[in-house]
């Protein structure tokens, strides 16, 4: 058991610090990319450590993979009363089932939103191709304002207006280079999942404030993408010149959102982090962010034992 109680607090601390500390990484100088992957990482992390706690109190007292780690149940002895512990039986399984529940509601909060833009951008989709004309890689809109963006799925597409053709080439190409690294890096889908858990879990402040800030730092690493391509000053000038009038609520467009924030992270894009490939960048937020968790179940484990060394004495 005191695996499951070490694993709650870690999930309830990531739920509930994390946002804090997370703060920091946004901050010009370090790659957006690593900054998305750390809320990415939290949020998983914090989700897997409830699952795992839910598992863990159901499973029987005796189990040897808990105490291992814990000594919670040999502490259970002073409370006993006739040789049974009921009440912490009963605690154990209501715990893991309003664990159980809660991952379950947020499970069917997830269906519903992907059906749902699934839905929309099979029609947007099909609406758009039957009145546009569509290259190899962008569906062109008539359009004079100049307006990009992207819908993801298994099979995205970037839609662009002919008014993108007022711009230079560099920054036409910064645009659709910036929509491309929303499609590589599955934006759509991270954003959605930010949506799912605000509105599943609304009152962990993890969850209540990942889709404002997810929204931000997606664009900010496409902003890096592109400027890593084209360099910052194409970015630069697209970012200013582009409207987004035209981009509909679910896609991802080359928003002026956060305006001030990305040009200061464009200035600061030669001096971003670049020893570390871009790849890596989930493989370290996942090790930045399962720190704290491991950090919180030692931590439990040792008041723990200390308890019970007291008790014994």
């Amino acid at each position: 058991m005191t695996l499951a109680v070490g694993l709650l607090l870690a999930a309830a601390m990531i739920g509930w610090v994390a946002p804090r500390y997370l703060s920091l990484a946004v901050t010009p100088g370090l790659r957006p990319g690593l900054a998305l992957a750390g809320w990415v990482a939290s949020a998983v992390t914090m989700l897997f450590a409830i699952a795992a706690a839910a598992v863990l109190l159901v499973l029987p007292g005796s189990t040897d993979f808990d105490r291992m780690i814990g000594v919670t149940e040999s502490c259970l002895h002073v409370f006993r009363a006739g040789g049974d512990v009921t009440w912490g039986h009963m605690a154990a399984l209501g715990g893991a089932a309003m664990l159980t529940g809660l991952l379950g509601w947020t499970a069917v909060v997830a269906v519903r939103r992907l059906r749902g833009q699934r839905r929309w951008r099979r029609r947007h989709l099909t609406l758009l191709r039957m009145v546009c004309r569509c290259d190899s890689s962008v569906i062109w809109l008539e359009e004079p304002a100049p307006v990009a963006y992207s819908i993801g799925g298994r099979r995205g597409a970037i839609v662009a207006t002919a008014g993108l053709h007022q711009l230079t080439k560099g920054e036409r190409e910064a645009v659709l280079a910036h929509e491309r690294a929303h499609l590589r890096g599955r934006h759509h889908l991270l954003v959605l999942a930010a949506e799912v858990l605000a509105a599943a879990l609304p009152f962990v402040p993890l969850c209540r404030r990942a889709p404002a800030t997810v929204r931000v730092l997606v664009e900010l690493a496409a902003d890096a993408a592109a400027a890593r391509r084209h360099g910052p000053d194409p970015v630069r000038a697209a970012l200013l010149a582009v409207s987004t009038s035209g981009a509909p609520q679910p896609a991802l467009a080359m928003s002026r959102e956060a305006v001030e924030v990305r040009l200061a992270w464009l200035s600061h894009e030669r001096a971003a982090v670049r020893r570390l490939p871009v790849r890596l960048d989930y493989a370290l937020a996942a090790v930045l962010a399962a720190l704290p968790a491991f950090a919180v179940v030692a931590a439990t484990g040792l008041a723990v034992a200390l308890y019970c060394l007291g008790v014994a004495g």
